[in-house]
This record gives structure tokens, C-alpha cells and sequence, in this order.
């Protein structure tokens, strides 16, 4: 096994928060709650609205894109520089048909694999977003 780097002084706890910039906030903030995620209006005062929500431990946002990044899209699945992010759900049929119907396209399909089921989605913005369902207890 390699060490790159060495090892990690402190494991990982988790991850706090994904922040997303949006080329068009409304769309984005239209689609993600069509999925299910309850995002609130957030304005600090300082800075621009947005909004947010907790998803478990995690800090998720939604921010107006601004500069270069307002005129350019995600990056193309899978390549350099690119990432996507999953969202645990109880439905997954039910997700993707929501996603459907708020415009998203289809990545993937729903594919079942050993530690659950999955389909990949693009947002507004031409994000790749993994739903989720976790096994079935039997």
C-alpha cells in the first residue's frame, strides 16, 4: 500500500458542509427541493442571500454563482476536476421520478450494488447528483 503524503495525523469526523454556486439560483433551489431538501432563505447581513439547510451533520448551500464561475458549467462527469455528491434517501424510484419531473436528466439508472442502490442525476447546472438508498433490513 502507498503513503502518499504519510499517514493522516487525525481521522476524518465527517463531512460539515458542500457548498454548491449556482449559474441560475432559482432553478437550483427549485430542483433541490423537488428532491426533498427543505432549504430556507439564509441572508447574514453581509452577504448575499442563499440558502441552506442541514442534512444530518452536514451544512448544505446554495450561493448565486459570481465571476468566471457564473459563466462556466460543472465539469463533465468523471473527469479531472470533477466530483459529484450523494444524498441518502428512503425511495429511490420515487427521487428519481421527482427528479424527472423537475427536468433533471438522467445520468445513470437506478443500478443495485452490495451496500445499496443508486441513479445518477445532473442538477440545473450540469452537477452529478448520486440518490441513494441504503439496503433494505431483511
Amino acid at each position: 500500500m502507498s503513503s502518499v503524503g504519510g499517514p493522516s495525523p487525525q481521522p476524518v469526523l465527517g463531512l460539515g458542509s458542500l457548498i454548491l454556486f449556482c449559474q441560475d439560483l432559482p432553478a437550483c433551489v427549485a430542483f433541490y427541493r423537488a428532491l426533498g431538501v427543505p432549504l430556507q432563505a439564509e441572508d447574514h447581513g453581509s452577504g448575499a442571500e442563499h440558502f441552506t439547510t442541514e442534512l444530518g451533520p452536514t451544512h448544505f448551500a446554495l450561493f448565486a454563482a459570481q465571476g468566471d464561475a457564473a459563466t462556466q458549467g460543472a465539469p463533465a462527469h468523471r473527469s479531472a476536476g470533477s466530483q459529484f455528491f450523494g444524498l441518502t434517501i428512503a425511495d429511490l424510484e420515487s427521487a428519481v421520478d421527482r427528479a424527472l419531473q423537475a427536468g433533471a436528466p438522467l445520468v445513470e439508472t437506478i443500478r443495485t450494488f452490495p451496500w445499496g442502490r443508486r441513479a445518477l442525476i445532473q442538477d440545473p447546472d450540469g452537477r452529478v447528483v448520486e440518490l441513494f438508498e441504503p439496503p433494505k433490513d431483511s
